[in-house]
């Protein structure tokens, strides 16, 4: 009766070392998967504010020379830079709201959705 105890306790020692290994295993895909869409997603923001800043650039460039003949040389560019700094300093006051939250929601999607787990399975 002992052996047959002790062999039924060592099945159920194995089995539990399958199951956190299986856990473990499975824990590591779901860090690694969650990893990967949010380094994608970043890097996909990145490059959308990239080219955003160029296109800016080329239309303020534009509006400068634009402004500079019509107006005179400085003038055009003191308005272009005061539509920057504008823009700036709401950029500045709405940070919090426009990066830090968006983040803050991103990552929530990626590691606590659970869409996305039952997709996997």
């Amino acid at each position: 009766m002992a052996a047959e105890d002790n062999k039924t306790f060592d099945d159920l020692v194995k089995e539990t070392c399958r199951f956190v290994d299986v856990r473990f295993e499975e824990f590591k895909l779901k860090t690694t998967r969650g990893l990967s869409t949010a380094l994608g997603q970043v890097l996909s923001y990145v490059l959308i504010i990239a080219v955003l800043l160029i296109v800016l650039s080329l239309l303020a460039l534009a509006l400068l020379q634009w402004l500079n003949t019509l107006l005179g040389s400085p003038w055009g560019t003191l308005l272009v830079a005061g539509v920057f700094t504008i823009g700036m300093v709401v950029l500045l006051l709405r940070r919090h709201a426009l990066f830090k939250d968006l983040f803050i929601k991103l990552f929530i999607n990626i590691f606590y959705n659970s869409d996305s787990d039952e997709q996997v399975q």
